[in-house]
């Protein structure tokens, strides 16, 4: 069942991008283009046009004219002049190689100098060789129009004359949206010439539903045909689903696993049913829990298809890993190699459980940090559901099984988008392959074999997940550019919006109250997502202007983040004691995923890098509460540890000095954290060592899993006490000295000034000792710190 936080269809609004966005691209100076031959005379409305789109390479001399009438203003220019048009370039003289023809040619032009020339060449002053049914060599060079207007009509009409300067304003603006959008060099010039300009974005409206395929109807019978197919193109083809007849299932038999004991597997089965089944339902609840019921009355799985004991064991494992037990991540290990044991690799024939165990293995194996196998995982999930027809509408099917499609390839296409956009890495599914209709907003117990699906206009958290995640495959491939630009930040922006307006009020980032750590997912996934957009620009690629508006929009959304994590933890207690299942720590860091970890740590990094120790502080008790629940969760604190170390360095005062972090290149690759793990984000690896050089360094990681775990916890640190305790202290500065300031700001006055003279010396005097005690008490502070 559905949590019924997601039953409304309340929006709220967020700061629009263009507070933070606004002015951070400043328009280059527009360079003239040099002129297509010596003295032209070009005037400034040619060389603001735009660029005309390729040409096919059927001719070079393509005509790119129309016989409607129009201004020279309208015309536009070549990318470059042709050879041939250039005088003394590649052209013989009068007197050298020259034909009868082209002479006859001459002494035709010549014959014709009473013949008026097009308004072109009369604009630029050049012969014009127009005929009657060819345009002049010179529009034909220059890719124009090439057009006659009588003389008393040479001028146009004032409302042409307003069209003609809109169309140029127009023009003039897509020109320096370009110019604006061009790739930035390292040098932060842009580079006009070498600049690829971003396409537009377009992304899928909430409620866009795929174009089905359409089929052309069959006149004749082919019962035949398709009997001789079936039985003669056996080995060769394989008929498409839904029309392919089900083989024999692959069953358990002989050694069967050993069942964990019910009690056990009751509390395995509630925890992935909290923690994962309410955001991605691909099981059928009600026929998994009777087909496990009846799987335990008869006490072994003898008999039962290797794919449904397959996922009934990726099912304890992802129940096992969001537990608080101490030995959850060896258990799970246990479980998931049982499942990836069971399947059958010689059988060739799937079904939803052989993907359905696939994905579980993927989602287990993320959890656990194993991220490049978990990559693995999913692309064999993918690859299953493509091979039975998921991704394409196909049928009739019974209604259960159609909605279960439905639902398992949607989750899967939310799993692979997450993990794309978690590792830097392409999305296995293309958009343009699927036509599936998006699942339906109702709970599972409503939907049976030969009943009704209620209608319903609910979003559930997988469709607000949906929502979310569509619009992760034109991020993975705008975050491949060097910078982002504002027009496609908007568009993101816009959709983002769109996208919360469809959660409950509650996640509004701006309300005070209280909520379920367990319904947390979507709107983290959309946090998350809207993060690493704007983090992007923070890279040395782009201008410092780029830069801080968006350091200033990742430090807007990690706040909301803050706010976020304040209500679901404000509740507990400040010294908890030891762990116990009703414990509100506890119960957060079972229900916490590894990406929730790394997507806190990203605004922890943030927020202390901007002082915002308020927001700092929630995020690192959240993390504090997971502990050690989460492997990736010890790598964050680890790294939290190293940053702080760091920062506290910087914050110490040198001499009057003040450290201006955005300014400081070392910090900010330090603040980029994880963005330095992708190849198309990372910065400070350019000349780094490659290949064998490599080699002989030290430091290298071990192969195996316990060597691996061993390397990823065991480095020394100060721990997750040393991380509040230190956060909490620069809070509490920060707060102390933000009431000195204002005590000398709104204190009453000690003497009165007669003159405004002896005002201004005091306030000077004033400004100047706060200046000292702020100093001074920033240096005992900083110092008791350290």
């Amino acid at each position: 069942m559905q949590p019924s936080h997601f039953r409304g269809n309340q929006g709220y609004d967020l700061p629009p991008v263009q507070s933070v966005t606004s002015g951070a691209f400043p328009a280059p100076a527009l360079l003239s283009a040099p002129p297509s031959r010596p003295d032209s005379g070009m005037r400034m409305s040619h060389l603001l046009q735009p660029m005309p789109p390729a040409v096919p390479a059927t001719s070079p001399y393509q005509r790119f004219y129309d016989s409607a009438s129009g201004s020279p203003a309208e015309t536009t220019l070549p990318d470059a002049p042709p050879m041939n048009s250039v005088p003394g370039l590649y052209q013989s003289s009068p007197g050298h190689g020259q034909t009868a023809a082209q002479l006859q040619q001459k002494r035709a032009y010549r014959q014709r100098r009473k013949d008026p020339s097009c308004d072109a060449c009369r604009e630029r002053k050049v012969k014009c060789d127009a005929s009657e049914s060819s345009s002049c060599t010179e529009c034909n060079n220059r890719r124009v129009r090439c057009q006659f207007t009588k003389e008393t009509n040479r001028r146009m009409s004032s409302i042409k004359q307003v069209q003609d300067l809109e169309k140029q304003l127009q023009n003039t603006k897509q020109q320096l949206q370009h110019l604006q959008t061009g790739m930035m060099r390292p040098d932060r010039m842009v580079d006009v010439d070498e600049g690829v300009p971003q396409p537009m974005v377009k992304l899928p409206e909430i409620e866009y539903r795929p174009v089905r395929r359409s089929k052309a109807p069959i006149p004749q019978d082919f019962s035949d045909v398709r009997s001789n197919l079936r039985r003669y193109g056996r080995g060769i083809l394989k008929v498409p689903t839904p029309y392919r007849q089900q083989g024999a299932q692959s069953l358990v038999t002989g050694d069967a696993p050993e069942l964990p004991p019910k009690t056990l597997a009751d509390h395995l089965l509630a925890q992935y049913f909290n923690c994962i089944h309410t955001v991605l339902p691909v099981l059928h609840w009600p026929i998994f829990i009777a087909e496990y019921e009846k799987v335990y009355r008869s006490g072994t799985l003898l008999g039962v298809s290797n794919e449904w004991a397959a996922v009934l064991f990726g099912v304890f494992a992802c129940g096992a890993i969001h537990t608080n037990e101490a030995n959850r991540e060896e258990e799970g290990k246990k479980y998931v190699r049982t499942s990836c044991g069971i399947i059958d690799v010689w059988h060739d024939n799937f079904n939803l459980d052989r993907a359905r165990a696939s994905l579980l293995a993927s989602i287990f194996l993320y959890e656990v940090n194993s991220r490049s196998a978990s990559w693995v995982w999913i692309g064999s999930a993918v690859r299953v559901a493509q091979e039975i027809g998921l991704h394409i509408d196909s049928g009739p099917w019974p209604a259960v099984e159609g909605e279960m499609r439905r639902r398992l390839w949607w989750g899967l296409y939310a799993w692979d988008r997450l993990l794309a956009l978690e590792m830097g890495k392409p999305v296995l599914i293309n958009d343009q392959d699927c036509d599936i209709d998006l699942p339906c907003p109702v709970d599972e117990q409503y939907i049976t074999e030969g009943g009704k699906i209620p209608d319903s206009q609910q979003t559930t958290p997988l469709l607000a997940t949906i929502h979310v995640v569509r619009s992760i495959g034109q991020l993975t491939h705008t975050l491949r550019s060097a910078t982002i630009s504002p027009a496609t930040l908007e568009t993101f922006e816009l959709h983002f919006n769109t996208c919360l307006a469809t959660f409950p009020s509650q996640f509004h980032p701006k309300t005070d109250q209280d909520l379920d750590p367990r319904s947390l997912a979507p709107v983290i996934y959309l946090q998350n997502a809207r993060l690493l957009l704007h983090r992007h620009n923070i890279s040395p690629f782009c201008p410092d202007m780029v830069r801080t508006s968006a350091m200033d929009y990742c430090v807007s959304t990690a706040l909301d983040t803050s706010n976020i994590l304040a209500r679901c933890m404000r509740n507990y207690l400040t010294h908890p004691g030891p762990p116990c299942v009703n414990d509100p720590r506890s119960h957060f860091a079972s229900c916490a995923s590894s990406l929730l970890c790394t997507h806190i740590w990203r605004c922890s990094l943030l927020l202390l890098f901007r002082a915002e120790y308020a927001g700092a502080l929630a995020c690192v008790q959240a993390l504090s509460s997971i502990g050690d629940v989460r492997t990736v969760n010890a790598a964050c604190g680890r790294y939290l540890a190293f940053f702080l170390r760091h920062l506290l360095a910087r914050l110490r005062p040198t001499e009057g000095h003040v450290a201006d972090l955005e300014r400081d290149e070392e910090m900010m690759a330090y603040v980029s954290g994880d963005m330095q793990g992708t190849s198309d984000g990372s910065w400070v690896w350019h000349g780094s060592e490659t290949g064998s050089q490599l080699q002989g360094m030290g430091n290298s990681t071990p192969t195996s899993s316990s060597h691996r775990a061993e390397i990823e916890t065991d480095v020394e640190w100060e721990g997750w006490e040393w991380i509040e305790k230190t956060v909490h202290d620069l809070f509490t500065e920060q707060h102390q000295q933000q009431q000195q300031h204002q005590q000398m700001a709104y204190g009453p006055p000690k003497l009165e000034a007669s003159s405004s003279s002896t005002t201004t010396l005091t306030s000077e005097s004033a400004s100047d000792t706060d200046g000292r005690l702020s100093s001074a008490h920033s240096r005992m502070t900083i110092a008791s710190i350290i």
